[in-house]
C-alpha cells in the first residue's frame, strides 16, 4: 500500500537483507519537536541513524506526529538512545507523494551505482536490479560492485534530506519480478524507444512500477512479456544512455503524477 516500507521476512520465500540487498526504512519520527528543544532518542531510532551512518554534530531528518519535517543535528548517539535538536522547520516534505518502483536492468560499466544513488534523489520507494536478455549477468555483479549500492541509498538519502529509505532488493530476472507481489501497481511502464507507445491513463495513481532495459532495450520476448502487464512509454525520439532514460523516465514520473505535479504541492507525503 502506499506508505509502505516493507522490511524481508525470512521463511516466506523472501530471504533477509543480503549482500546486494538490503531493506527499506520509513521516514524518522518523534511524536513532539520544537525547534532548538532537545528530544530524547530511543534505543530503535538510534539504532535507525546508525545505520544510516548519522554521526554527532551531523544532521538528519525528522518529522512529528502531524507530519512536519525537521532537520536535527544529532549530539550524542549511543546504542541505548542518544539526544538531537531541532534547528529548521523544512518548507515542504522531502517524501515522495507516490509510491514509485524502479524496476531496472542491471547495468554494465558500474553504471548502477549512479542509477541507484540518482532513483534515490528522485524519490523511489523500491529499486530492483533485473537481470535481462542483454544486462549484466549474475557471474558479473562482482565486477559491478554490487556490494556498493546498498552504500550508495544511504549516501544519497542524506545528501537528498528524504527522511526514508528506499528499498534494495536483491538483483532478479525480469519473469521472477514479474511474478513478485512488488511488481503490483497501479500503473505500470516501461521505456520503449522500438512502439508507437500508448498514452498513460489520466487517472491518479498511487503507486507504479517504471520498467527501464539495458542498452540494447528489452528483447522481443521481453518486451511481448512485459506488454501484458505494462504500458510502453516513449519518450521522444532520441535514443537515450539506459543511466539517462533512468533519469527522464523517472522525472516524467514524478512530474505527472508525483512530487513534481503542480497538484502535488501541500499534499500529504507517504
Amino acid at each position: 500500500m502506499p506508505g509502505s516500507y516493507p522490511q524481508r521476512e525470512q521463511g516466506r520465500g523472501r530471504p533477509a537483507a543480503g549482500r546486494y540487498d538490503a531493506p527499506g526504512d520509513p521516514p524518522l519520527a518523534v511524536p513532539s519537536l520544537e525547534l532548538q528543544v532537545p528530544f530524547v532518542l530511543d534505543g530503535t531510532l538510534a539504532r535507525r541513524l546508525v545505520r544510516r551512518e548519522v554521526n554527532p554534530k551531523e544532521a538528519f531528518t525528522v518529522r512529528n506526529d502531524a507530519g512536519i519535517y525537521f532537520r536535527a543535528s544529532l549530539r550524542e548517539l549511543g546504542k541505548d538512545g542518544g539526544t538531537a535538536i531541532p534547528y529548521e522547520r523544512m518548507p515542504r516534505s522531502p517524501e515522495p507523494v507516490v509510491e514509485i518502483t524502479l524496476a531496472c536492468a542491471v547495468l554494465a560499466r558500474q553504471r548502477m551505482i549512479f542509477v541507484v544513488q540518482k532513483a534515490t534523489e528522485l524519490g523511489v520507494a523500491r529499486i530492483v536490479p533485473l537481470f535481462t536478455e542483454y544486462a549484466v549477468p549474475p557471474h558479473g555483479l562482482e565486477h559491478e560492485k554490487a556490494h556498493a549500492w546498498p552504500g550508495q541509498v544511504i549516501r544519497a538519502a542524506k545528501q537528498c534530506r528524504r527522511s526514508s529509505l528506499p528499498e534494495l532488493l536483491a538483483p532478479m530476472p525480469l519473469g521472477a519480478f514479474l511474478a513478485s507481489p512488488e511488481a503490483g501497481a497501479d500503473l505500470s511502464l516501461f521505456l520503449d524507444d522500438r512502439s508507437r507507445g500508448t498514452p498513460a491513463p489520466t487517472v491518479t495513481p498511487r503507486r507504479i512500477v517504471l520498467f527501464v532495459g539495458p542498452e540494447g532495450g528489452f528483447s522481443d520476448s521481453e518486451r511481448e512479456s512485459l506488454k501484458d502487464r505494462a504500458f510502453p512509454w516513449v519518450l521522444g525520439g532520441r535514443v537515450l544512455r539506459a543511466e539517462t532514460a533512468v533519469l527522464a523516465g523517472l522525472a516524467a514520473v514524478q512530474l505527472a503524477w508525483g512530487d513534481f505535479h503542480e497538484d502535488t504541492e501541500g499534499a500529504a507525503a507517504l
